[in-house]
């Protein structure tokens, strides 16, 4: 009888974590409006009905119907939020960046209250929906102090723009939220932005010459490098890259651009512990692949064990392997995707690879004896199971 293929389970816990800074809201400021070039859109925008704003897919829908270019669907999602979320005083202080951003759009819209990030994330679930590129942005918004804030980059006809759905919205006055429709935060162009808001991420700057922390609170505009900091070909990059990868080169930048305030240490340790837990979440997944696929193996030598019986056909026979492969397959690819810290972390993964390298080598032998098997008449193929030394080195399966 052939030697069963036994597997082992290795186990890795996920990381937990959490991140909570001031949610920033607009402070008064006194100025005369300018006159409002987006009423066309925003007027379309106050016929939407009820029925149609508990959901993205509602909201979006109408969007679409209502306007064909881009400009018009990135005004029209803005001004659905600014005009409909409150800035929720109370909780002004929490801003959570571990929690689903799926969960946050759901809760505006149930609650229709919200600090920045609730505002961020359902314009930019609206903005995708309706056909654009956004992104949410988190960062502070203050030369003075650092407090944390949240808000959208849109991709409208091929340019970058940045945009800030809470303080569109209206300000905070007395602790009551005073609403009040602003343009100044919308669409705006990057040069503009970085007077008022800093991104944690020098990417979500999308200028040539990007500011350090520093030079943010001093408002120092630096000189552009030579070569320019090339920031559309990094966007590029990043909507190529898995979310571990894109979080990796994050951190990466931001340790680069400089750690000079509490608030951006505190940051980008959340977010590294947030890239260990991915690590660790893809290594438990390369797990499961694998012991999927070794189960399959198992069943596989048992059968050969059995002669292969009770009886399959060829074609059925030629289905039994792919699977295993194709497990194995996704939980190597998986595996290449997993760096985790510390000494004991990488034996666990050494140990991994030494296992699924063995059970490849198991399946490589059963996949040759297959093809042997299938290529041998049929009153013949019963030789095959005996044992090697008794034919010659046929039963590839003992090799």
């Amino acid at each position: 009888m052939f030697t069963r293929f036994y597997q082992y389970a290795l186990v890795a816990s996920l990381v937990g974590y959490s991140f909570s800074v001031t949610a920033q809201a607009q402070s008064v400021k006194s100025r005369t409006p300018p006159p409002n070039i987006y009423q066309a859109v925003d007027t379309k925008m106050r016929q939407l009905p009820d029925s149609a704003t508990h959901t993205v897919g509602g909201l979006a829908r109408y969007i679409n119907a209502s306007f064909s270019t881009e400009a018009d669907k990135a005004r029209a999602a803005f001004v659905w939020v600014a005009r409909n979320i409150r800035y929720d005083v109370e909780n002004q202080y929490m801003l959570e960046f571990q929690r689903e951003p799926a969960v946050v759009v759901q809760e505006t819209l149930a609650k229709r209250t919200g600090v920045c990030r609730h505002y961020a994330e359902l314009y930019s679930a609206l903005a995708n929906q309706a056909g654009l590129k956004s992104y949410v942005v988190a960062g502070y918004g203050s030369l003075k102090s650092a407090v944390g804030h949240v808000w959208c980059a849109t991709r409208i006809d091929g340019q970058w723009y940045l945009m800030d759905p809470t303080w569109a919205a209206g300000h905070v006055s007395n602790d009551t939220f005073v609403p009040h429709l602003s343009n100044e935060y919308y669409k705006v162009k990057p040069a503009r932005f970085i007077e008022t808001h800093m991104p944690f991420d020098p990417l979500w700057q999308l200028l040539r010459a990007p500011r350090t922390p520093q030079q943010f609170q001093q408002g120092i505009v630096p000189a552009e490098p030579k070569p320019a900091f090339a920031f559309a070909d990094s966007v590029a990059l990043y909507e190529q890259q898995t979310p571990l990868q894109q979080l990796h080169a994050t951190n990466r930048r931001i340790e680069r651009n400089g750690v000079r305030n509490g608030l951006t240490f505190n940051y980008l340790a959340n977010s590294r512990q947030q890239e260990e837990s991915c690590h660790i979440e893809a290594y438990n997944d390369a797990m499961q692949a694998f012991s999927e696929g070794a189960n399959k193996l198992n069943s596989f030598i048992e059968f050969f064990n059995r002669q292969f019986q009770p009886k399959k056909t060829d074609a059925q026979l030629q289905q039994l392997l792919p699977p295993i492969a194709a497990d194995f397959e996704h939980s190597r690819a998986l595996l290449a995707t997993v760096h985790l810290q510390g000494a004991e972390n990488q034996t666990i993964v050494k140990q991994f690879e030494g296992s699924l390298q063995e059970a490849e080598a198991k399946l490589h032998n059963c996949e040759a004896f297959m093809a042997h098997y299938l290529r041998t008449g049929k009153l013949l193929r019963p030789t095959l199971f005996m044992n090697v030394s008794s034919i010659g080195g046929r039963n590839e399966m003992m090799r």
